[in-house]
């Protein structure tokens, strides 16, 4: 018998607020929405998924190859992701997104996204090997953003053919995504970017696909903000994704001493000792440098033994 594990990562920011005790708002629109899930007796392979939009009497159904994947709220409000043949012990993970479009009154596909966790490898999760570092980092992403509108209800069967986005209106839409965290930034490292609203500390769990997407967009006119975006990310105990993007920056700005700083104190925690080490002592030439060296903090000092 196949086990279904349904995924809710709450996340619910929107001008209105749903009720507090709502499990899922996937249309952002303030109220309760439901689903199920069911299989049916024709085709074990697919599951039909269920969609009752809270305030009205209509229904959204799509089927999809779920295996033991399943839905989660999204990370932007209005939308939602399915994991699709999910397995915890395989290392490839395919992620469809969904959002809300007021003009065809359903969620439409807007990205599709393969990428490898090597730590979910079973030579890791129950084998007991050590994970070396490098296995520790989502990697080989492909995420297609995809044009408008293949919605929701058409998936039946194989589903619906889907057309990539230009490569010019892909970047638009991440910068268009990035807007959102922007807003948000303001709140602090303690904001509804990382965690739930309404829960006592429940942190959100961050798309790893959204992290991959902004390393293409790291330019002149957000370095800044996504440099804050990275800090906090590793200030709330997700190291790894903050790294990815600190190691853009490092490369593309390599003056920017504070992501030196952020990236080592990054590597240090993943346990990347040795990267961090000569890090540490960049970022301590380069305040050197720019007669700062008092400002360097004894913790920094106290990581310099590369060996």
């Amino acid at each position: 018998m196949k086990f279904l594990f349904v995924l809710i990562f709450l996340f619910v920011t929107s001008a209105a607020q749903a009720e507090p005790n709502c499990e899922v708002d996937l249309n952002a629109d303030g109220i309760c929405d439901s689903y199920s899930v069911s299989l049916p007796v024709d085709d074990l392979d697919f599951s039909n998924i269920t969609i009752s939009i809270g305030g009205t009497d209509e229904k959204r159904t799509g089927s999809f190859e779920l295996g033991n994947g399943g839905l989660s709220s999204g990370y932007i409000p209005g939308d939602f992701s399915l994991l699709i043949d999910y397995q915890i012990h395989n290392t490839l993970i395919t992620k469809y997104d969904f959002r809300w479009n007021l003009s065809v009154n359903d969620w439409v596909l807007y990205k599709m996204s393969q990428w490898e966790e090597p730590f979910r490898d079973e030579k890791y999760s129950i084998g007991g090997e050590e994970v070396p570092s490098e296995a520790k980092f989502p990697q080989r992403f492909d995420v297609r953003r995809i044009d408008c509108c293949v919605t929701f209800s058409q998936f039946s069967g194989n589903g619906p053919v889907v057309k990539n986005a230009a490569e010019n209106n892909k970047i638009m839409e991440i910068h268009n995504d990035f807007k959102f965290i922007l807003k948000k930034l303001t709140e602090g490292e303690n904001s509804s970017l990382f965690f739930k609203a309404g829960a006592a500390g429940e942190r959100i769990s961050i798309p790893k696909d959204l992290i991959y997407e902004l390393t293409l967009i790291v330019g002149d006119d957000n370095v800044v903000a996504v440099n804050d975006y990275a800090y906090y990310l590793y200030r709330n105990k997700e190291p790894i994704l903050a790294a990815m993007l600190l190691k853009v920056i490092n490369q593309k700005y390599p003056k920017r001493v504070v992501a030196v700083l952020n990236l080592a104190d990054a590597y240090w925690d993943i346990g990347m000792k040795k990267d961090a080490c000569l890090l540490y002592k960049d970022y301590a030439n380069k305040m050197n440098e720019q007669g700062k060296s008092s400002r360097i903090p004894a913790s920094v000092k106290s990581k310099f033994n590369c060996r």
